[in-house]
């Protein structure tokens, strides 16, 4: 049996993947108890401020997920392309994954949500703005110049997103591979010329 006091952290994780297939107004706080088997009832001792603290909880948790993400290919590549094929795959075959079903657990409290929400348009907000950030700082350190990085890195999360919607809609990776293809080397073209030469191989994307 789940441990009580893990029962806060189950509830996010399920809300995050209840918001990424069905939405912030198609998931009921029911939903989530059931989902993550807390406790009846413990969804207002956890989240006082009900659904909406609940959804500002998921868009940090997803926040600090990509932000992670982004660190550990920071971390594993050489060159801007690189991360920006890491970064953007590791999106992409998570979508393939649950059979195209799973897309970004912010857009819904964007787009249903935030004009009617201080809250949730703040958690939001900051939420994109640090991983915009998170990417523009990870392609300065490879190079990129200041006044680009912030840029490309906007355009690589808007990317992102129209990716999600189109992948999801066309049951296909082909938004993706696109995007990433092209982005890839655009970052690489932006970098200084010491590093326009990948010293890897691409990472290759099949079709499933």
């Amino acid at each position: 049996m789940p441990k009580k006091t893990d029962s806060k952290d189950r509830m996010i994780a399920s809300a995050r993947r209840l918001f990424r297939e069905h939405g912030y107004l198609g998931t009921a706080l029911s939903d989530v108890v059931t989902e993550s088997a807390a406790p009846r009832g413990s969804i207002y001792f956890h989240f006082p401020g009900g659904k909406e603290e609940l959804a500002s909880e998921v868009s940090l948790l997803h926040a600090g997920d990509h932000i992670a993400h982004i660190n550990r290919a920071a971390a594993t590549t050489n060159t801007a392309g690189q991360l920006i094929e890491a970064f953007i795959g590791r999106i992409r075959d998570e979508l393939i994954s649950s059979d195209y079903r799973e897309g970004c657990a912010m857009a819904p409290l964007v787009i249903e949500s935030t004009a009617a929400s201080d809250q949730l348009g703040d958690a939001t907000r900051r939420g994109f703005q640090d991983m915009i950030a998170t990417l523009a700082a990870r392609l300065t350190e490879k190079d990129v110049p200041e006044s680009r990085a912030t840029q490309l890195a906007t355009h690589a999360w808007s990317s992102v997103e129209g990716a999600l919607i189109l992948s999801r809609v066309l049951h296909s990776p082909e938004p993706f591979d696109l995007a990433i293809a092209q982005l890839a080397a655009t970052t690489d073209a932006a970098a200084t010329p010491s590093h326009h030469t990948r010293k890897d191989t691409p990472r290759e994307h099949h079709n499933k």
